[in-house]
C-alpha cells in the first residue's frame, strides 16, 4: 500500500481541522469554565456579604430594642417629672390661697405682728430655712399689699444674710482656784 503525497497532504490537512477545531471546542471549555468560575466566586461574595448584612440586621435589631427600652424609660421619667411639677405646683397654689385667706382674715396690724414675731424667731434657724422664709413673708407681703414698717421691712431684708455667731461670755459667780502648772493654788 503506498501513499502519495496527495493524499498525505490531504491526510494532514484533514487532522489539522480536526485539530483545530479540538483546539477551538477545548478554548471555548476553558471560557465557559472560567465564567462559571467567576459565577461561583461572585456567589460566595454575595454569600458573604448576605451573612455580614444578616449579622448587622441582627445589631442594628438589638439596638433598636436597646434604644426602645431606653425610650420608655425616659418617658416614665419624664411623667415622673410632669407629675410631681403637678404636684408642686399644685402645693404652690394651695399655699398662696392658704396665705390669701390667712391674710385676708387676720387685721394688718396683727399681721404685721405676727411676721414680727416670726421674722425674728427665725433669724435663729439655717440659712437655708431663712432665705425661704423671707421669699414666703416677702409673697406674704405682696399678696396682701401690707406696707411694713422701716424696722420690719430692714429685718425682712437681712434675713437670708450670713449670720456670724457671736463669741458666748461665761460669767463664773464664786469662789474658784486658778490652778497653774507651778503647783501651786492661788486664791
Amino acid at each position: 500500500m503506498k501513499i502519495n503525497k496527495t493524499q498525505l497532504r490531504d491526510w494532514s490537512n484533514g487532522a489539522r481541522r480536526a485539530l483545530e477545531r479540538e483546539r477551538e471546542e477545548i478554548m471555548e471549555r476553558v471560557e465557559l469554565i472560567d465564567g462559571m468560575a467567576r459565577a461561583v466566586e461572585a456567589i460566595d461574595d454575595i454569600a458573604a456579604e448576605n451573612e455580614s448584612l444578616k449579622t448587622e440586621n441582627a445589631d442594628l435589631k438589638a439596638e433598636k430594642e436597646s434604644l426602645n427600652t431606653e425610650n420608655e424609660g425616659l418617658r416614665a421619667q419624664v411623667q415622673t417629672e410632669k407629675d410631681l411639677r403637678t404636684k408642686a405646683e399644685m402645693q404652690l397654689s394651695e399655699m398662696s390661697k392658704l396665705s390669701v385667706g390667712v391674710a385676708k382674715k387676720a387685721s394688718q396690724e396683727e399681721l404685721i405682728q405676727a411676721l414680727r414675731v416670726f421674722v425674728n424667731k427665725s433669724k435663729r434657724k439655717k440659712l437655708e430655712k431663712r432665705i425661704a422664709i423671707k421669699e414666703m413673708v416677702l409673697e406674704l407681703v405682696i399678696a396682701n399689699g401690707l406696707v411694713l414698717p422701716e424696722d420690719l421691712a430692714a429685718a425682712i431684708d437681712s434675713l437670708d444674710d450670713e449670720v456670724v455667731p457671736e463669741p458666748k461670755v461665761v460669767n463664773v459667780a464664786g469662789n474658784y482656784n486658778d490652778i497653774h502648772e507651778n503647783g501651786s493654788i492661788n486664791m
